[in-house]
């Protein structure tokens, strides 16, 4: 089968190779690939801006159907609907250890989830994302009933962002982009919940301020990965230059890649929080991103703009990079789906 691999260290290094279909051992799930969403953290392995261990076959948010079970699993059954953790005891899936950029992956049965018969694949293809999301805004940051939510960066997270604070119980939430390349995205913010549409090229802290009579954003969603994001979210978040502060909190999701350059000082002086969104925990949060997707709670279908054959991943990259797409699938197998549904 065809697989799109990190092959060793260094910028680029990314290409189809022809592998073995992957055999799988007595605790382990054969998963027939659906789709696989790419995800920054895909596209900053390729430039060498991130962690992982080659050679590897990256992609890490993925569903399918199981297609082979091994003979001491007990919670899947051969063509059940499934996504999975990306995080194991023996690597993180599309990192360390061979991802979903494949027509069919390995998956060990601790990481598996089963979807009902109902939902569709395309939706669990966002389960990741979606535990990244809760993790961010439900578990560092905890919006609550009644909060003015901030969101910096249109793209699939920051969407995503967008959905779970109204769903938190936001009494508004605001979207900043760019302008010109931003507007479709921010558009589709929208269309799924953002109440206020901002411009990066306009002051959106002084906005913020005007929206919200000069107290700021209670939890601001740092999802731009970049360098102009991070100082946006530091303006836009209530301040507390008296008392006992613990006001404002940032929490970002990105990944730059790179350093950035900050004036820290507001910081200080405004008594803000940053916290970081990396992981989540572990089953926990799993099963809240699952009990969303399975009760229809969060819109996806506006997020995809792409799907790509495996041997058009350079493309989907590229359009990625340009922001020409919000969220691109890779799809290694059969996009009709009853076809695809045909265990092999």
């Amino acid at each position: 089968m065809k697989a799109l691999r990190k092959l060793s260290q260094g910028a680029g290094k990314v290409s189809i190779e022809d592998v073995p279909k992957p055999k799988i051992g007595e605790d382990e799930v054969l998963m027939k690939v659906w789709a696989t969403g790419i995800c920054g953290s895909d596209l900053l392995i390729e430039r060498d801006k991130h962690f992982y261990k080659a050679p590897v076959t990256l992609g890490h948010e993925y569903s399918g159907i199981a297609a082979e079970v091994g003979s001491a699993v007990k919670k899947v059954e051969e063509g059940d609907k499934i996504v999975g953790d990306i995080e194991t005891d023996c690597g993180w899936l599309g990192v360390t250890r061979d991802g979903g950029f494949a027509s069919y992956m390995v998956i060990p049965e601790q990481a598996v989830y089963v979807l009902p018969e109902e939902v569709p694949l395309d939706c669990g293809a966002f389960a990741e994302p979606v535990v990244a999301t809760i993790h961010a805004l439900g578990e560092r940051s905890e919006v609550r009933s009644g909060d003015f939510v901030v969101v910096v960066g249109p793209g699939p997270m920051g969407l995503l962002g967008v959905q779970f604070a109204k769903l938190r119980g936001a009494r508004a939430v605001a979207l900043v982009g760019l302008k010109g390349v931003d507007e479709g995205r921010l558009q589709v913010g929208k269309e799924t919940g953002a109440d206020h549409l901002l411009y990066s090229e306009e002051e959106p802290g002084e906005k913020v301020m005007e929206l919200t009579d000069g107290r700021g954003a209670d939890v601001v969603l740092e999802a731009s990965a970049s360098g102009q994001g991070m100082r946006h979210a530091i303006d836009c978040a209530r301040r507390a230059p008296e008392g006992r502060g613990g006001k404002g909190i940032i929490t970002t999701i990105s990944l730059w890649g790179e350093p950035i350059e900050l004036d820290l000082d507001p910081l200080s002086l405004n008594q803000l929080e940053i916290r970081g969104a990396w992981s989540w925990r572990g089953a926990e949060t799993w099963e809240r991103a699952l009990d969303i997707i399975v009760r229809g709670k969060m819109e996806f279908d506006p997020l995809i703009t792409g799907r790509y054959d495996i041997g058009d991943w350079e493309k989907a990259f590229s359009r990625l990079r340009d922001k020409k797409e919000i969220k691109a699938f890779i799809q290694p197998n059969e996009t009709d789906r009853e076809e695809f549904l045909r265990v092999d």
